[in-house]
């Protein structure tokens, strides 16, 4: 019995060290020959690395008929004639989930770096669009959160801050122009008092001609975008965060005080938007982010029941005092938004130099989880990523140690 049982062993080991390819980091992979229809000698083979299966794209060009071009660091793929094998690119980054993009001042020639250029905010447009993303409007948010209502995949609800009159002079022709639903914070005083101080600021007129395309207005404060002095020793903070020191009476404003003022003045705004803009429901942006439990329950009491941030994250139906991706910064490249955006609000390091290999569909960046291994110059891409990303059909048959793809499926 024991000899038999020996000889079993040393067939096991065989028949798996038949199989198993040995890397060029010294780690053996599982390897399997890589067939399709009316081809079944494909001297490449497809490797397990972790738990996928990778594929040469030498591989697919010849079954599917795409394209391929390489560089050292760069693998692009590319569409041809051939009807049947065309791949539509269609990632899906999430589901269930929004990502909320945040900007303020949109301008020709920005003198602040947290301003961009229409320029690179319709570069940023073109990006989402090409990669999958879906754009939301206030509506579709606001019933996927409290109503159960649903939303597309990669969906993304475009906000802007402040209430600038650039969002009337250059983001409306841009959202225009892409069919692009977004919402403007407003600072609802300054739309009020036409000579505030600061950057011009929207007309209660050109905000109602906005909303009639597309887009919507809701509240950041009606005149708490300040920030006040919270100790005798003349700390500042924002307004929202906490009580602010009463120096005349040289004390603290008491917690009843505190949430008083705000719900006058979250109250005022409402009032205001729904009087001017005949708005049905209410949401807030804080302003710099900034509350506290008092007042998130002034905003429930005031039948505010979604508010925003400024901390980066995704949102999904529990979220809802949502996280907000920073967009408005000249600084931020486009692939740095959409990889930060992918990782679902963590930041990414600004300028960092990029190591990685990288792959392109038709020239354009793919800035999903498309993660290419390269090995003595061969390049390797997950089988189960092509998949999510383009929707190619395969099989894994361990038996006859295949993978077995399907062109024009």
């Amino acid at each position: 019995m024991r000899k038999k049982r020996t000889v079993g062993v040393i067939l096991l080991i065989a028949l798996l060290s038949s199989t198993l390819f040995l890397n060029t980091d010294g780690v053996q992979a599982l390897s399997h020959r890589i067939v399709w229809d009316g081809y079944n000698g494909s001297e490449e083979q497809a490797l397990l690395m972790g738990n996928e299966w990778y594929v040469p794209a030498d591989a697919l060009k010849n079954a599917f008929g795409i394209q391929v071009r390489t560089t050292d660091k760069q693998l692009d793929l590319a569409p041809t004639d051939n009807l049947d094998s065309q791949w539509v690119y269609t990632p899906v980054h999430y589901r269930d989930e929004v990502v909320t993009l945040m900007y303020h001042n949109v301008q020709k020639n920005p003198d602040n770096v947290t301003f961009i250029s229409p320029n690179q905010l319709e570069e940023q447009i073109q990006a989402l669009l090409h990669n999958n993303y879906h754009f939301i409007s206030m509506d579709q948010y606001m019933n996927f959160m409290l109503h159960g209502g649903s939303v597309p995949p990669n969906a993304v609800l475009m906000t802007f801050d402040d209430g600038y009159e650039s969002f009337y002079t250059e983001v409306y022709p841009i959202m225009q122009k892409y069919h692009i639903p977004a919402t403007n914070f407003v600072i609802v005083s300054t739309i009020d008092n036409r000579k505030s101080a600061g950057r011009p600021k929207l007309t209660w007129e050109q905000m109602r001609e906005m909303k009639r395309n597309g887009m919507s207005f809701f509240s950041h404060t009606y005149n708490s975008h300040v920030y006040t002095v919270v100790n005798e020793q003349g700390s500042l903070r924002p307004m929202l965060s906490k009580p602010e020191y009463l120096k005349k009476l040289h004390r603290k404003e008491t917690r009843t005080e505190f949430t008083a003022k705000v719900k006058k003045d979250l109250k005022r705004a409402e009032d205001r938007l729904k009087q001017m803009l005949g708005n049905t429901y209410s949401v807030v942006a804080f302003p710099y982010g900034a509350y506290n439990k008092d007042v998130l329950e002034v905003c429930k009491q005031l039948g505010i029941h979604v508010t925003f941030t400024v901390k980066p994250g995704i949102n999904q139906r529990t979220t809802t005092n949502g996280f907000r991706i920073n967009a408005g910064n000249q600084k931020i490249r486009t692939s740095e938004l959409l990889e930060r955006m992918g990782n679902k609000g963590k930041n990414v390091q600004l300028g960092r130099a990029k190591t990685s290999y990288t792959v392109s569909w038709d020239q354009a960046p793919i800035y999903s989880e498309l993660t290419p291994v390269k090995k003595k110059d061969i390049w390797y891409l997950s089988l189960h990523q092509l998949h999510q990303l383009f929707g190619i059909k395969y099989e894994i048959d361990d038996v006859q140690q295949i993978v077995r793809l399907f062109p024009g499926k």
